[in-house]
């Protein structure tokens, strides 16, 4: 194909894009006191905590900077099994194992299902890493309405037999949390159980914060692998699948991510075990946390907008038009509010608007700051 010809299906893409409202760009996001910022996942505010830097700091002392390997070539080190044995003795399963990202452990997940021509229902809200998964490893697979147990009941009727329901425990974009132990009343001989996506409620809810499944008492029988990403409330980047040894095992096998990465750096996992220990005794802030979300649903109901139902820390606005959800997400700017827009493919054209996300460093004040823009627009 002529150059010429490729460059100009590239601008027109764009322009495209552009036209549509549904133009990405980044934005340098440095701290800055006069920011409020209601994009962040930092859900217990860690990433600016000094004992946690102080963590970091004393890893890079005390340990390599780089893996030098794959964690099955070269690159397992003592720390990584230190943080590892820490999460299993933690969410009480058989075995773990780190990825370098949430997004790579989801498409190992879904590629071990795969391998085993294991059968899929998923909530159809589940996250794009998810998706990706499946289409990559061309699963064939079945989707049931966001949190409807009625519709997945049809499903399952229509299912065969070996399936496993895939769901997160908070999701991502409406915020909406998973009836985790009424799914699992689905398992018996022809579901297998539960492959459950903790990024958002990690560190939020449960025990220590250590999640939905544990806050429902779910076993691994019934939940043979929970994915946990770094990226939210521990404030880091990486993951960790936890689950039954057999899953792990095969997993550890098939997972190309995990083959053919290179390790996380061992120093910065020496911070990531910190941070967990912290976020374990972090009551008094997810307490603080609730209490910011119950104050922001009741600032909701004086609002003239569609919000989703949620009692978790996202909470979705719904615009239902890409132009508008950049506008206000604009007009939020001017104010030195951060808060970005969710478009297509992100979402559904219906649910296109904002996506407030509340963390541990918020205020009542700034949660009324943001709703006196709002409620003008």
């Amino acid at each position: 194909m002529d150059k010429t010809i490729i460059r100009d299906q590239i601008k027109q893409y764009t322009k495209d894009l552009i036209s549509q409202g549904l133009y990405r760009k980044r934005e340098i996001h440095d701290e800055h006191k006069d920011i409020i910022n209601f994009s962040s996942n930092d859900y217990l505010g860690l990433s600016s905590e000094k004992n946690i830097s102080e963590a970091y700091q004393l890893g890079f002392a005390r340990y390599k900077s780089g893996s030098t390997g794959s964690m099955v070539v070269s690159g397992y080190h003592n720390i990584h099994k230190e943080l590892e044995q820490e999460f299993k003795t933690a969410l009480n399963v058989d075995d773990c194992l780190i990825f370098p990202s949430g997004y790579a452990a989801n498409l190992s997940v879904i590629a071990l299902i795969s391998h085993f021509k294991i059968n899929v229902l998923i909530d159809k809200g589940v996250h794009a890493s998810i998706y990706d998964g499946l289409k990559y490893s061309n699963t064939k697979y079945i989707r049931f309405l966001h949190n409807n147990l009625s519709d997945l009941v049809l499903k399952i009727n229509k299912s065969l037999k070996s399936s496993v329901i895939i769901t997160e425990s908070i999701f991502s974009m409406s915020g909406q949390i998973s009836p985790l132990k009424e799914l699992s009343k689905f398992i018996n001989d022809n579901i297998e159980g539960l492959i459950v996506d903790e990024a958002h409620a990690f560190g939020v809810i449960g025990r220590e914060g250590l999640g939905a499944v544990e806050q429902d008492n779910l076993s691994q029988d019934l939940v043979p692998l929970r994915i946990i990403p770094f990226g939210k409330a521990m404030a880091a980047s990486g993951a960790i699948v936890a689950g039954s040894g057999e899953w792990i095992d095969a997993l550890l096998q098939l997972s190309r991510p995990y083959i053919y990465s290179t390790a996380i750096s061992p120093a910065y996992t020496y911070g990531i075990l910190k941070s967990f220990e912290i976020i374990r005794a972090a009551d008094s802030r997810r307490a603080k946390l609730r209490e910011l979300i119950y104050y922001f649903r009741s600032c909701i109901n004086s609002s003239g907008h569609k919000w989703r139902d949620s009692s978790s820390p996202i909470q979705q606005l719904q615009l239902g038009c890409p132009e508008k959800a950049l506008a206000y997400s604009l007009k939020l700017r001017d104010s030195s509010i951060i808060c970005a827009p969710m478009r297509q493919p992100t979402v559904s054209k219906s649910e296109t608007g904002l996506r407030v996300i509340l963390n541990y460093n918020h205020s009542f004040e700034q949660i009324d700051s943001l709703f006196e823009v709002l409620n003008k627009l």
